[in-house]
């Protein structure tokens, strides 16, 4: 099933296990990840790239299948996914495992990609497609930020930080965090 970034709320945890998040935004990815499975189900993720994961499939699989007392639900989060993952999350699938929520967090996907249609058209995954923050998402952002910290900002400072971080929400929240960090040391106007 395919969900707009737009349409997050939508997401059912307690219906919904396996995640595909793809393109080029990882800021808004990342914020998605934390605000959305991180927080909600109050678990430590397990963190896996996908080399990791084929350079060692069996323990992958027993950290997958396995049941733990002191874990209620597993998160599981795969970095840099290729195609190449597609069959091993349909072997996942088949396998019916409970109490897992597998998120796969992979670049920009081709319409033709067997990855992205299979999590597309399968009624048991989420497909959501990440793209760049246009310059009004961005300036509420911003806005939003300076505004919970207090301190006077002019639209010249705010384009100028649209501009930096090309559209990405993670470039974005690299700046205003050096702002904020300098705002600490030394009381400043921008």
């Amino acid at each position: 099933m395919i969900l707009k970034s737009f349409e997050l709320s939508k997401i059912n945890l307690e219906k919904n296990n396996y995640f595909l998040l793809y393109g080029e935004n990882e800021g808004f990815k990342n914020d998605v990840i934390k605000k959305i499975f991180e927080e909600k189900i109050q678990e430590n993720p397990y963190r896996y790239e996908e080399d990791e994961i084929f350079n060692n499939k069996e323990s992958f699989f027993n950290k997958v299948l396995s049941k733990s007392f002191f874990e209620e639900k597993k998160i599981i989060i795969i970095s840099r996914v290729t195609e190449r993952i597609k069959e091993l999350i349909e072997e996942i699938i088949d396998k019916q495992v409970e109490d897992i929520k597998i998120i796969l967090n992979s670049g920009i996907l081709e319409k033709k990609s067997k990855l992205r249609n299979f999590f597309e058209k399968n009624k048991k995954t989420i497909c959501i497609p990440f793209y760049n923050d246009n310059a009004q998402t961005l300036n509420v952002i911003i806005n939003n930020f300076f505004k919970s910290k207090k301190i006077p900002v002019s639209q010249q400072s705010i384009n100028l930080l649209i501009g930096r971080c090309r559209g990405d929400r993670k470039n974005l929240q690299n700046e205003l965090n050096k702002i904020e960090n300098y705002s600490k040391n030394k009381k400043i106007l921008i």
